[in-house]
């Protein structure tokens, strides 16, 4: 039991050394080459050019110690040392939901049916496809639906960014999403042995799907940061840049549920959520809804989500479940807006 207590506190810090998560130091040094990169690119536009000004370019004193990024730290080591260990059964869904479609289509044929180049390229294709369309399905769902985005409010609560951004997650979000991701990966990978045989493979690199694998590497992690990287507008209609990745979190109304894709951005350009920006975009990081500033307590933005999504339950369940969230922050603007102007 000790030993498990531990090894849970101890895995944070191994997340680091491991080159499937996306914040490896192989990945975040990647992301710092391609961060170093812009500032040489975009040295014009600023005053200081010497190696001083990239340490503070690169590491804003102001952002590193803002209470928002303080919360990040926080609940980074809490999702993923105890809170993560809690509920770690549950997120290991793709096999479960694999053995299921046996049950029901019987085994998948034993040994290699088709083990060609051609067939492992369309199971690494269909592999990413699947797992990415289920996490924009999944986002779009906790944006759309006011109570479930009572939970992934506390993503957006951020008002600064920094790669541990990505953590500062509810665990009922990473929950939802976890058993989402992991129904739609498991049918699509027992139906591809059903048809192919259990031979076919995707492409991997260290035991990660080599698509996602080189997302992670093209600097991944700049997507929660203050530097802005842009891709060519055509690919951005394609796979999201760290700049899409910023704007989904601008608390600017044009800006609200938008760029809701994780590596392909078809999904949105297919759903009109799409934001391409066409040039660098001077953003405010939050929720935009008169809330700011109120969520960087680790115990709020753990409990807060349960208290809101019952009070919207209560008030209204089926509006809850299938009303407007955009009316629904825009009322929470309103009603913040009209108790500020009363104190």
């Amino acid at each position: 039991m000790v030993e498990e207590v531990f090894a849970a506190l101890r895995h944070p810090f191994e997340l680091f050394f491991d080159p499937t998560n996306r914040l490896s130091l192989l990945h975040l040094g990647t992301a710092l080459a391609a961060a170093i990169f812009v500032f040489y690119r975009t040295r014009k536009a600023r005053q200081g050019k010497t190696f001083k000004d990239l340490l503070n370019w690169l590491l804003p004193w102001d952002v590193l110690t803002h209470k928002s990024a303080k919360a990040d730290y926080v609940m980074f080591f809490l999702n993923k040392s105890i809170i993560g260990a809690i509920y770690a059964s549950i997120l290991l869904q793709v096999p479960f939901w694999y053995n299921v479609v046996e049950k029901i289509l019987g085994p998948a044929t034993e040994g290699p049916y088709d083990s060609s180049l051609a067939v492992s390229v369309f199971y690494t294709a269909v592999a990413v496809l699947v797992f990415d369309g289920a996490l924009w399905f999944g986002h779009y769902i906790f944006h759309k639906i006011p109570f479930l985005w009572e939970f992934h409010k506390v993503h957006h609560s951020a008002e600064v960014m920094t790669p541990l951004t990505a953590s500062r997650m509810h665990p009922v979000e990473e929950i939802i999403s976890s058993l989402l991701s992991g129904f739609f990966v498991g049918v699509a990978v027992a139906l591809l042995d059903q048809f192919f045989g259990s031979g076919g493979r995707a492409f991997t690199l260290f035991g990660l799907n080599i698509i996602v694998f080189v997302f992670f590497i093209a600097a991944f992690n700049l997507r929660h940061s203050h530097v802005w990287l842009q891709y060519p507008d055509w690919v951005q209609h394609v796979f999201v840049s760290p700049a899409q990745h910023q704007i989904h979190h601008s608390k600017a109304r044009k800006h609200w549920d938008k760029n809701m894709g994780f590596i392909f951005a078809i999904w949105d350009w297919s759903a009109g959520t799409l934001y391409s920006p066409k040039s660098k975009e001077n953003i405010e990081y939050g929720l935009g809804n008169g809330e700011d500033g109120t969520w960087n307590d680790p115990v709020v933005l753990y409990l807060r989500p349960f208290r809101n999504a019952y009070a919207l339950l209560k008030k209204d369940p089926r509006g809850a479940l299938t009303g407007s969230n955009a009316e629904a922050r825009s009322e929470q603007e309103a009603t913040h807006a009209s108790s500020a102007e009363s104190n």
